[in-house]
């Protein structure tokens, strides 16, 4: 038989022969299923255990079926699926959980440039010797495709705009498989959408992806899912205070010189080596594995913070060393040691007035044959790219003995 049958719980069976199957069976592919596609929302969802290696694949089958929809040539449908399948492949432990550390400490290692330099062959995230071992580069120009053409791919930079939208744009192959994969292990309903339909209603026009305007209501479904899998699963407060735990471990740990190759790590490796060091990180490593979490002291929403509060917040965002020296504050000012109470965000866009719409904006062909922006065509796009965030704006959370004196002294230590 030529290539091989894999059977996925979103999609069904799907075969994978060719360069695809060539790059699934590398170290580099084969390591994403040792890392949670959803971080630590298992602690929270316990179906939540999915990784990023079948959501690579969920990617790719969706990427081949619009590429066969849209009728791309084979250099391009090709290009696409390749691109769908290592969209991840840089990803590091714990998938999204650790962005803030990239951005402080590591910013050449966060999983975009990752990826981009494993498929150009500049980094090996692979420990140890394999045997006859073949490398992504080598395999994609095997077969006649360029590296630096997925690159570009990947990171959005790519020529042909349409491509580049179907793996990041507001209607992508990547969105439609993780809200699919994400609904159906969570057990979440809100996270169903209309596949068959969407597919159906995407179209190439003026080299760019748009979507019919007979199809409008199948792209409202997918953004009314997207906005409440964020407040109700990728924004749940206690997942939140979770990975926020797990991030003041690992820069305690990095401020005191250990695991600073952590981003080739896979979970399990990273909370074992954690678990091995003294003080603060293990304790935390241990909380997390036998979900000891944090209580949460403060939920405030946006609207209840003055213009300067939020903007006193939004530099603590921004600054990890604000945020750090914020957090020991309010531990030393109730009694508490450091790394014992953390301060979250939701996204920080929540934090200023007006969310910046994404400029990927997908186009709507009307029958008229003109062009529109979805947000111009229906108003629940608008309505939806405004609420896309969780109903709370600043988390602050902590042992359950100190969660009374954070309440009270919050606002006072934060902002006098």
């Amino acid at each position: 038989m030529d290539g091989k049958i894999i059977h996925d719980p979103i999609h069904g069976s799907m075969k994978i022969k060719g360069v695809i199957l060539d790059l699934v069976k590398t170290p580099e592919f084969q390591r994403l299923r040792s890392i949670r596609q959803l971080g630590l929302a298992y602690l929270v969802y316990p179906g939540a255990n999915h990784s990023r290696f079948e959501h690579s694949l969920g990617a790719y089958n969706i990427a081949r079926r619009l590429a066969q929809e849209v009728e791309l040539d084979k250099d391009e449908k090709t290009l696409l699926e390749i691109g769908a399948l290592l969209h991840d492949i840089g990803h590091g432990p714990f998938s999204h959980t650790f962005e803030q550390i990239y951005k402080h400490y590591v910013k050449e290692y966060d999983h975009m440039h990752l990826g981009q330099n494993i498929i150009l062959g500049k980094i090996d995230i692979i420990d140890g010797e394999i045997e006859n071992r073949e490398f992504i580069p080598e395999i994609i120009e095997s077969y006649g495709y360029s590296p630096k053409e997925v690159a570009d791919l990947i990171l959005g930079k790519y020529e042909k705009r349409y491509l580049g939208q179907m793996l990041h744009g507001d209607v992508d192959v990547d969105q439609i498989d993780y809200l699919m994969r994400d609904a159906h292990y969570t057990g979440v309903a809100h996270g169903i959408i209309d596949i068959e339909r969407l597919l159906k209603v995407l179209k190439i026009y003026d080299g760019q992806l748009v979507v019919d305007e007979k199809g409008i209501e199948a792209v409202e479904g997918m953004m009314v899912a997207r906005a409440l899998m964020y407040s109700r699963v990728y924004f749940h407060h206690t997942v939140k205070i979770a990975e926020g735990m797990l991030t003041r471990a690992l820069e305690f740990a990095l401020e005191e010189g250990h695991l600073w190759d952590f981003w080739k790590m896979t979970d399990c490796r990273v909370i074992v080596e954690l678990e091995d060091l003294e003080g603060y990180p293990g304790e935390i490593a241990r909380r997390i594995k036998y979900r000891d979490i944090y209580k949460a002291a403060v939920l405030a929403s946006a609207d209840k913070l003055s213009a300067e509060e939020k903007k006193e917040l939004l530099s603590a965002y921004r600054n990890v060393k604000r945020r750090q020296e914020i957090e020991r504050n309010l531990a030393d000012a109730i009694g508490a040691k450091e790394g014992e109470v953390i301060l979250e965000f939701s996204i920080a866009d929540l934090m200023l007035s007006e969310p910046r719409l994404k400029a990927t904006e997908i186009n709507v062909l009307l029958h008229t044959g003109e062009l529109q922006p979805l947000t111009k065509v229906t108003p629940l796009a608008n309505a939806l790219k405004r609420r896309q965030t969780p109903r709370w704006a600043v988390l602050i959370a902590s042992p359950a003995k100190y969660v009374n004196k954070v309440r009270e002294i919050w606002k006072k230590v934060i902002f006098s």
